[in-house]
């Protein structure tokens, strides 16, 4: 009976897992897997091996406890800070023990790899260690305790997953030994690590072998707001047998002898930056004077940026100067020069910006920065006094600022807006208001102006609440005009604004009172209402905010750093100067006597203001982001097929009629919007890593014993992009090629280049799409597939070809 439930689970546990991997996968790990089950264990330990060691000083008592994780290829497990609420943290537990103390946390050997799943666990950062880890933790040994007769015992609790699998979390026993007179794990584990995590560091840690000594570092987090911080990480791991010295903040006093580690920044974007603070204390060199570091040390410097400070791409750039040694001999000092580009912006995006390192660098250029005053370097290294902080402009100095001036600098702001590039497009939708107005009352004249100054007053007090809930909630800026940063707010008055220009020019009717639309000068005269006058003032308004003329930015820069009352008090001047000219037209409509009476000449004046709007259009395009263009395109020949149905609905026709014809021209407008945007928008995180293709590449990777997926494609191509949307950039298509190491490449033959279109003809090909599958370590052997292909076809291409010899499928099997 045991046997037999023995088997059934068996069956079931197969059963599972062929659900989560490829055939060529499943059948390595089923028979692993079977393997383990049957002899009693659970084929974890294959997966992590789990050592430790401590030292101690026999005077002191002091002491570091190390226990390092051996992670098997393709296999990670998450950090012990791992946040609450995503995978399972790992976990150190000691065995109670009254023979030594634990003085403090663990610290991990390199900083777990950061990363973002947004359909596993949406915002939550995923901390990962790959190859090797080692963390250590001081300790204290109690008072008569022989350290060579001590064993420190305890658990690691981990989970080890790999892709899309994951093992059940478990504990791993180890047992501490002291460690005289060999070094402790970290630097074998760092090793390892440097030789099986290359292709993962590359991601997200930049990497630089210098001889002996390896260098790696990031910053992180990759998006701050104004004010918030940011680390600059640099670790330095030196070859068995190999020291580099300590970090200092200041120049060696002497031109011989061991040179200190250097760190100074020389571009940093006007941040405010701290010190640098090692991961492990330095110990005492028997030779030099300076202290050394034997094994992998990390640097992390805080850099803070100023609440001030504008967003968008910040560049950090440095120097670090080393010398590295041995017992009995030392390398010449060099230089590195490290730069990240990150990002201003306005919210915190977790994840790390490799450095980008170079060697084009000398000692003593660290040297001279270093010696600078620090009044002119900062803390490490800062090549200017400059201080974002300290700003004080001369024209808001003293008492020239008072709410009094600045609220008529506001009001003349605002009246110059009138005349800006940004509104006097939409302007003729007021001019043809007033056409209609001087056929009217005094009284009703100045209604309608009072109602398009106040839908004018209703956008200003909208973008007077922004910045004060920002500030006050969420401790953010929010400047003048900054929605225009924002691609949906772009696209959504791109399109507002053309269905307005069509309905000028007759296409349609626009159902609110005020927007012209009919066919005749009397319908149009007839049709302004207080909805239509106030809208109208609030999209003037709207399109007024990418300008600033002369007194708007010193009355916006004034008002935008005060207390909230100040705040909505100055944008109410803002707004009021720029209602301004119509309200006095509406306390005498006498001055609009010089206009022509109204008649048949304003359909053309408005046909006219149609085309006006449409080049309003292109304008706001401008703002389109690249990879939103196209789609935006779409969308707006989706509203003009909408809008081109409803208005084939006569304005007399019953109720019923006019609802279905909307509803109609609706579904029109939203379908062929959402297939722009889902077919010809950016790509999304399920579309594949593709490599830009080059002969020299494609010949590289496949002397490597990579398989190769080469995709011949252009943007005049539709085939070619439903087979990019249907086919290829999907999450099971990723999923299939990920599991077998191929690599993704695109030829794009847009602009029908020479080494693509070649490449192309030796293939056989003359169109596209084409297809051509580069088979691991038979690449003069391609298997194609012309024309359009399905998703079946492709993963059987694929199984074809093989998976690269340095897959997960290849390590699998060798196991």
């Amino acid at each position: 009976m045991r046997k037999l439930c023995l088997t059934i689970g068996v069956l079931f546990w197969l059963a599972a897992q062929a659900n989560l991997a490829s055939p060529v996968v499943a059948q390595n790990a089923d028979l692993n897997s079977l393997q383990s089950v049957l002899s009693g264990g659970g084929g974890d330990e294959e997966l992590i091996a789990v050592s430790a060691s401590f030292t101690a000083d026999q005077k002191s008592r002091a002491g570091k406890l190390s226990i390092t994780a051996e992670i098997a290829a393709d296999w990670h497990i998450y950090s012990i800070t791992q946040r609450k609420g995503g995978p399972v943290r790992s976990q150190i537990k000691l065995d109670p023990s009254k023979k030594y103390t634990l003085k403090g946390d663990f610290k991990p050997s390199a900083p777990p790899k950061s990363l973002v799943d947004e359909k596993a666990y949406p915002g939550l950062p995923l901390e990962e260690h790959e190859g090797a880890v080692t963390w250590t933790a001081p300790i204290e040994l109690a008072a008569g305790v022989d350290a060579g007769q001590l064993k420190i015992s305890g658990k690691l609790f981990a989970q080890t997953c790999s892709g899309q699998q994951c093992s059940i979390p478990k504990d791993f026993s180890f047992t501490a030994s002291y460690a005289a007179a060999k070094k402790p794990a970290p630097k074998e584990a760092a090793a390892k690590e440097a030789a099986t995590s290359q292709s993962a560091d590359a991601g997200n840690v930049g990497v630089h072998k210098a001889g002996d000594i390896t260098f790696r570092g990031y910053v992180t987090p990759r998006v701050i707001v104004p004010g918030g911080k940011f680390k600059l990480v640099i670790a330095a791991e030196p070859a068995a047998g190999w020291h580099i010295y300590e970090m200092s903040d200041k120049a060696p006093a002497s031109a011989v002898g061991a040179r200190p580690t250097l760190l100074a920044l020389t571009d940093d974007s006007g941040l405010k930056n701290g010190p640098a603070v090692p991961s492990v204390p330095a110990a005492a060199d028997q030779v030099s004077s300076v202290r050394i570091h034997e094994e992998p040390v990390t640097w992390t410097v805080e850099l803070k940026a100023a609440p001030a400070a504008k967003r968008g791409p910040l560049t950090i750039e440095g120097l670090l100067g080393y010398q590295i040694c041995t017992a009995k001999s030392c390398q010449n000092p060099s230089a590195l020069g490290f730069s990240a580009q990150v990002t201003l912006g306005a919210q915190t995006v977790d994840g790390q910006v490799p450095l980008k390192f170079d060697a084009k660098h000398k000692y003593t250029e660290v040297q001279k920065l270093v010696t600078q005053p620090a009044a002119a370097r900062g803390t490490v290294g800062k090549t200017s006094s400059l201080d974002v902080n300290q700003f004080k402009p001369a024209a808001l100095d003293g008492g020239s600022v008072s709410l009094p001036r600045m609220m008529g600098f506001g009001f003349l702001g605002g009246l110059i807006l009138n005349v800006m590039p940004c509104v006097l497009p939409v302007i003729g939708l007021k001019i043809l208001s007033f056409f209609e107005q001087s056929g009217h009352s005094r009284g009703r004249a100045f209604v309608l102006n009072l109602w398009y100054a106040l839908g004018m007053l209703s956008v200003f007090m909208v973008l007077a609440t922004v910045p004060v809930v920002l500030r006050t909630w969420f401790g953010l800026d929010f400047g003048w005009g900054q929605q225009f940063s924002y691609v949906g707010f772009n696209v959504t008055l791109a399109a507002l604004v053309f269905a307005m220009a069509l309905s000028f020019l007759g296409i349609w009717e626009i159902p609110i009172p005020g927007f012209v639309g009919g066919s005749t000068a009397n319908q149009l005269a007839s049709k302004e209402g207080f909805t239509g006058a106030f809208a109208k003032g609030a999209i003037t308004t709207v399109l007024a905010t990418p300008c600033s003329g002369p007194y708007l930015g010193t009355a916006l820069g004034f008002a935008l750093a005060q207390p909230p009352a100040v705040i909505y008090l100055m944008f109410a001047s803002i707004g009021l100067g720029m209602a301004s000219p119509y309200l006095l037209i509406g306390a005498f409509p006498q001055l609009l006597r010089w206009l022509p009476k109204p008649g048949a000449w304003m359909d053309t004046f408005k046909q006219v203001m149609g085309f006006v709007l449409l080049g309003t259009v292109v304008y706001l395009m401008r703002l389109v982001r690249p990879d939103y263009f196209i789609p935006t395109l779409a969308l707006l020949f989706g509203i003009w097929a909408g809008v081109w149905w409803i208005g084939r609905t006569p304005v007399y026709a019953e109720l019923p009629a006019k609802l279905r014809s909307w509803g109609v021209g609706i579904a029109v407008a939203g379908i062929i919007g959402a297939l722009g945007f889902q077919w010809l928008g950016p790509q999304t995180a399920d579309s594949l890593a593709w490599r830009k293709f080059s002969i020299d590449e494609l010949t590289q990777l496949t002397a490597e014993g990579k398989t190769v997926m080469l995709d011949f494609t252009a943007d005049w191509c539709p085939n070619c992009k439903y087979l990019e949307h249907v086919v290829l950039n999907t999450p099971k298509t990723k999923d299939f090629i990920e599991r077998r190491g191929i690599v993704a490449m695109v030829a794009d033959l847009t602009e029908y280049p020479a080494e693509e279109q070649a490449l192309l003809n030796s293939l056989g090909a003359k169109t596209i799409p084409f297809m051509a599958i580069f088979p691991a370590g038979r690449p003069n052997e391609p298997i194609v597939l012309p024309d359009v292909y399905t998703q079946g076809t492709l993963f059987e291409k694929l199984e074809q070809a093989g998976a690269s010899s340095t897959s997960r499928v290849a390590s699998l099997s060798a196991r």
